[in-house]
């Protein structure tokens, strides 16, 4: 679910064209909380929050205990940029797992490929985290050419 178009960085990758100016779009809450009803009712097992960056948007924690209460788990796409203590601990929950793609173990390639200078605080993030009951899914890094 892209729950949001606004994210810290501009990746050249991005389909979804999301950055600093993107917005969380037209959908309310209820909005949201409708779709997952109705995944819910269609048998749906897993729902991931992507966005853009889905941890800038301010219902993420709602939306999540939400989709939990209906019986379906959980992944969150995350960039790992900022990731604030209290969303360290609903990813704890059980049913929630976190993924992130790492670009690069190169700080000027990861900044290539992010157009941002990010790479100390995305490495660092998960140590400021507690113990997750999942390991964070990661997805393999992108040539930076």
């Amino acid at each position: 679910m892209e729950i949001t178009g606004r994210c810290q960085l501009e990746c050249r990758h991005c389909y979804a064209e999301s950055g600093p100016a993107g917005d969380h779009g037209g959908m309310t809450d209820t909005d949201w909380r409708r779709v997952i009803d109705e995944a819910a009712e269609a048998g749906v097992k897993m729902v991931q929050f992507i966005g853009g960056e889905p941890t800038l948007h301010p219902s993420l924690p709602a939306l999540i205990d939400h989709t939990r209460t209906r019986g379906i788990e959980v992944e969150v796409f995350s960039n790992l940029v900022h990731v604030r203590l209290a969303l360290w601990e609903v990813f704890a929950q059980p049913g929630v797992r976190l993924a992130t793609s790492y670009y690069s173990t190169d700080a000027a390639e990861h900044a290539q490929i992010t157009k941002r200078q990010t790479y100390a605080r995305t490495k660092a993030q998960p140590a400021t985290a507690p113990t997750l009951p999942n390991p964070v899914g990661m997805q393999p890094p992108l040539p930076a050419s």
